[in-house]
């Protein structure tokens, strides 16, 4: 798709840091192209020629404010700023790499005491910043990026992942780097999305504590290396899909805070009184036009600047739901061929069919396959555990894509803050939940359960480490990180699950049955607990989904099947989770079978696998 505004990735990357800011800005001759989403409050800095940038700022109590700007090897000068009712704006030379900042009298001064009579702040609207100073880093004109042609979004199949945690200790200052020199390791996989965990600049550690909503996290690296991620991944087929918090402000290092000296009542000023506080940080003031359209431009500079894919939209059952509907109406309008994921508590399609999103995190699969495993709340009963299966496989009320399905779990599931005993030491990789990466059962079982999870309706989502069977939990400490050790060394069992990952995926999207909208159950056995279904209308399209959770085995043709299509029907075997190669026996699936009279084939069904077969 075509925007009217998305910078190029920053075209002389490096300048700045060398100190030839002249010589990048003598490069780009234009300024900024014009915004396609316009809005009537948006602020910060913005281009009008390669050598000029205008600033704008929201500080209805501001008094004298001006721009301090920081031009290499001279000392720092003022740029005044002119009152235009509640907003302040001025140009002057520039150049891409300079540092500058925004200071201020007020009028309602509460952070005298602290501060005294002058305010010295960040911009709200910078698009980079010094994460341990007030100061920001001037952005290169805007140009469009690369046009890339994505999956569709019923095609997509996500890797959720921390990008800080993704790199080693060592590397994690230039974690945007060191992600872009590994997308081929994500490619080899067969994931076509990556879903990443917050990168504006947050001030807590999993990236759920915003503190700029319009600037990268600095501790990773700089905006131009994440402008060559996205590239990069799209280079390789990839969409990106970035996370935005705009539930709430940061309980921890909270830039906006009191931002123009008004504070009474510790009400944490313009950007959020009003508003009451969250476990998380206080909500914003959705009341305000100036704040909506703060939101708004966090949501314009993701897409339109960096030209990523799609949005999840965190807790959005924190925000109400007139703003929810005014984002979604907007962002589709003027981007639609942008994916809109929500998560929200509890998990509704009323999020699809009300508030306007695509699709929403579906936590109830994860749940409800930990049931299932443990046999408890219902799992223990055979019944009840294939109607869980059944809604896993049709999520009730949603549409195709309208589930983003992390079977395995994903960060909130497997990201524990408390030393391994969150909610009872709970949060868990899953093969840690069934006995651990040694246990032959615990494997067979993870490859069953990621290979269903891919032929179910919606949205299959992985948290980074599943695939490689990683342990105990993750976190940001140096010993629950992702484990490069089992990514790239020579365990055994990891090379299997990969390999069996990247076969799933891979299947995914070369049969097209298994992201259309047909579902047909077909046979369910609930004292084996034996669930399959076909999914695709046409039957050169067809795929036969069989998940068999037990212990039983049939090892000689000896399983009848029905397929629900007509007899002399031959099915092949496109996936068997207990193949040899995967960790299985090479012996243990029927590779053809041609179906009698009735449409019943007869197979052999190994313990705890996951069998595909598609018509010959």
């Amino acid at each position: 798709q075509a925007f009217c505004a998305q910078p190029h990735p920053f075209p002389l990357a490096g300048m700045e840091q060398n100190g030839d800011a002249d010589a990048l800005a003598k490069a780009t001759i234009e300024g900024d192209m014009p915004d396609c989403w316009h809005l009537a409050h948006a602020c910060g800095p913005r281009w009008t020629s390669g050598t000029t940038c205008s600033f704008r700022v929201w500080a209805p109590h501001g008094d004298g404010v001006v721009v301090e700007l920081e031009e290499p090897g001279a000392s720092v000068r003022e740029v005044p700023l002119t009152r235009e009712g509640d907003f302040w704006a001025g140009e002057t030379r520039a150049a891409p790499g300079w540092r500058y900042r925004i200071a201020m009298g007020s009028s309602w001064n509460d952070c005298f005491h602290q501060e005294g009579a002058r305010l010295v702040r960040r911009d709200p609207c910078a698009r980079e910043t010094d994460f341990e100073s007030t100061w920001c880093i001037l952005h290169p004109p805007l140009r469009p990026p690369t046009p890339f042609q994505g999956p569709k979004f019923n095609e997509l199949m996500l890797y959720e992942l921390h990008l800080g945690t993704f790199a080693p200790a060592d590397k994690e200052s230039s974690a945007y780097a060191f992600f872009t020199e590994k997308l081929e390791y994500v490619a080899s996989l067969g994931f076509n999305c990556i879903q990443l965990m917050p990168t504006a600049e947050f001030g807590g550690i999993w990236g759920y504590n915003s503190r700029q909503l319009l600037s990268v996290h600095g501790p990773w690296g700089s905006a131009a290396e994440l402008h060559q991620l996205v590239e990069r991944a799209h280079s390789l087929g990839i969409a990106v899909l970035f996370d935005v918090v705009l539930n709430h402000g940061s309980s921890k290092k909270n830039t906006l805070w009191n931002w123009d000296g008004f504070g009474p009542d510790n009400c944490g000023g313009i950007y959020f009184e009003g508003e009451k506080d969250t476990p998380w940080g206080k909500r914003f003031a959705f009341h305000k036009a100036e704040v909506q359209d703060y939101l708004k431009q966090s949501c314009r500079t993701w897409i339109e600047e960096y030209g990523v894919d799609g949005l999840r939209f965190d807790s959005v059952h924190n925000m109400p739901w007139w703003l929810l509907q005014q984002l979604t109406h907007e962002i589709k309008e003027k981007y639609p061929g942008k994916i809109l994921i929500a998560e929200i508590t509890p998990e509704t399609p009323d999020v699809i069919n009300g508030a306007g999103f695509h699709s929403c995190w579906v936590h109830a699969t994860h749940f409800d396959s930990v049931k299932i495993m443990k046999k408890f709340d219902g799992g223990e009963d055979g019944h009840r555990r294939l109607k869980m299966l059944k809604n896993m496989v049709q999520p009730h009320g949603f549409p195709n894509i309208g589930g983003v399905h992390s079977v395995m779990g994903s960060h909130d599931q497997i990201g524990d803050r408390h030393d391994g005993k969150q909610d009872g030491g709970k949060h868990r990789y899953y093969v840690s939940r069934l006995g651990g990466r040694g246990n032959w059962h615990a494997r067979a079982q993870c490859r069953a359960w990621f290979a269903f999870q891919n032929c179910c309706r919606g949205l299959p989502m992985t948290f980074m480490g599943t695939e490689t069977l990683q342990e105990g939990w993750w976190h940001v400490d140096p010993h629950h990180r992702f484990n490069w050790g089992l990514a790239e060394g020579d365990d055994v069992h990891a090379a299997e699950m990969r390999r069996c990952v990247a076969a799933s995926n891979t299947l995914r999207v070369a049969a097209r049955g298994l992201i259309q909208d047909e579902v047909r159950f077909v046979h369910e056995d609930s004292s084996n607990t034996i669930l399959a279904f076909v999914r695709g209308a046409a039957a050169e399209e067809a795929c036969l989904c069989i998940l068999h959770l037990g212990e039983a085995q049939w090892e000689s043709s000896d399983y009848g099947i029905n397929t629900s299509w007509g007899g002399g029907t031959t099915w092949r075997l496109a996936l068997n989770t207990q193949a040899g190669e995967y960790g299985g026996w090479d012996s243990s699936g029927t590779r053809e079978a041609t179906a009698d009279g009735s449409g019943k084939i007869h197979i052999n069904i190994p313990k705890w696998s996951c069998l595909i077969y598609r018509p010959a």
